[in-house]
């Protein structure tokens, strides 16, 4: 190895060592960056050159040094992929857990306010009514069986427009979705082109891959994206096996159906892709959602209407005309329109006279199977029971979802005593690099500036 040949491979070791200095330094900074991938400086030997047979030498020289190889991005795509799909499940399952809680909280069961407490109500001013049909005790009576019947209507009416105050929240909530969706869907299109220039250049794209990894995976949440690498560096994002982003070019989502609740009737509401119309299998927060705009909520509100219908029919069968319960404006009854309209001089305790067979076939219907309070109990229950358990498929996929990320951190995540340790290695080793340099700088300075000088 020639003196000069010194210089270069010390040089070498100074700029490699530096580099790797810079990679820790940047891995240390970032160690608390949410969604940062820890990055690894890769040095290579450099060899020496073969030397030809007319130097008097055989093989190969001295090496040449030490080079930076490659600074590579410690992603992990198999947990990357894992985290993905846990992510959308979590997201799917708070969400619909998040729904039909709202959808039992307003019940308001058991308490003074609920319907159950209502009914009880009414049923025990019909059994006063049956026990003193006449006389003033009759007539406050009829006025208490008009108060607690529309108590029940008005209770009814305000489970509906709970319900459809709810879809209405939910509905709103779903387009605000969609165009961040879309707003996502761009930036990663718009990284992908940064990633592919980059990394043709022959630069690391490694922090534009990383906050693009960021917006996938917040596609997973709103959505249930999934993503697929390609050999450019870019990723292809997927949606119900879709293609959303291809390279750069990021297609558009859009909420189709009704943009209000018309009762338990209401159409069903999809998420399409805009450029084709063609349905998109969304899942994530955007699957609960449609899920809750087309299902869960107007079954919630045939629900209400078909108790409203019963304790209507119920009791309207028995009091014949005029009717205790109607409809607002007409039609068939609805949780949304039913009132007790009836004047409390109409109200009959019996079929004739001083009768009270009507107000004790009323009172009797509390305990039938089929009555209302069974309708009502049998739904509210059932409600109960789908919360308790989208409860806990909520936690169960969340816990997933935790793991799944402990998985990816444990792989990619900056360990800053590791890169002290590195950075410790890498100083020491650009100092010896230094040292070589020096002692070559004055073996130069030697052969230089003092060769022949020795007996002057």
């Amino acid at each position: 190895m020639s003196t000069f040949q010194g210089l270069s491979v010390a040089l070498s070791s100074l700029q490699t060592q530096r580099r790797a200095m810079e990679v820790a330094g940047h891995n240390v900074a970032n160690a608390a960056t949410p969604g940062y991938t820890r990055q690894r400086t890769d040095m290579v030997s450099v060899p020496g050159a073969a030397t030809p047979l007319s130097t008097g030498s055989r093989g190969w020289t001295t090496g040449q040094g030490v080079a930076v190889a490659q600074v590579a991005r410690l992603t992990d795509r198999l947990a990357s992929s894992r985290l993905e799909l846990a992510t959308g499940d979590a997201a799917q399952a708070s969400t619909r857990a998040g729904v039909l809680q709202t959808v039992q909280a307003g019940f308001a069961e058991p308490g003074d306010n609920g319907l159950q407490k209502k009914l009880g109500n009414m049923w025990s001013a019909w059994d006063t009514l049956a026990q003193q049909p006449t006389g003033d005790a009759g007539a406050a009576a009829r006025v208490t069986v008009v108060g607690r019947s529309e108590e029940v209507a008005a209770t009814l009416r305000a489970g509906a427009d709970r319900t459809s105050s709810t879809w209405t929240d939910v509905r709103t909530e779903l387009g605000t979705l969609e165009t961040q969706v879309n707003s996502v869907s761009a930036s990663i299109g718009e990284l992908n082109r940064m990633v592919v220039e980059v990394t043709a250049s022959g630069a690391p794209a490694h922090d534009l891959a990383d906050k693009r990894d960021v917006l996938v995976r917040q596609l997973s949440q709103l959505v249930g994206a999934t993503s697929v690498e390609r050999k450019d560096g870019s990723v292809d994002v997927m949606v119900g096996g879709e293609p959303l982003v291809t390279g750069r070019v990021a297609r558009q989502l859009t909420v189709t159906g009704p943009p209000a609740m018309t009762g338990a009737t209401t159409a069903a509401t999809s998420v399409t892709f805009a450029d084709t119309g063609a349905p998109a299998a969304v899942g994530g927060t955007a699957g609960a959602l449609t899920e809750a705009l087309s299902t869960t909520l107007p079954d919630v509100m045939a629900g209400y209407d078909r108790v409203a219908a019963s304790v209507a029919t119920k009791i309207n069968d028995l009091h014949g005309t005029p009717p205790v319960f109607t409809a607002a404006g007409g039609g068939a009854i609805t949780a949304a329109g039913i009132t007790a309209s009836i004047a409390p001089g109409d109200v009959r305790a019996g079929t004739a006279g001083t009768d009270n067979d009507v107000a004790e076939a009323v009172t009797r219907l509390a305990s039938t199977a089929d009555g209302p309070d069974g309708q009502w109990r049998t739904f509210a229950v059932g409600y109960a029971g789908q919360a308790s358990a989208a409860e806990i498929r909520a936690n169960a996929a969340q816990s997933a979802a935790s793991s799944a990320q402990g998985v990816l951190t444990s792989s990619t995540a900056v360990d800053v005593d590791s890169e002290m340790v590195d950075l410790l290695t890498f100083q020491r080793a650009y100092e010896g690099a230094a040292r070589v340099l020096t002692a070559v700088d004055q073996m130069l300075d030697t052969l230089i500036n003092r060769t022949g000088v020795v007996g002057r």
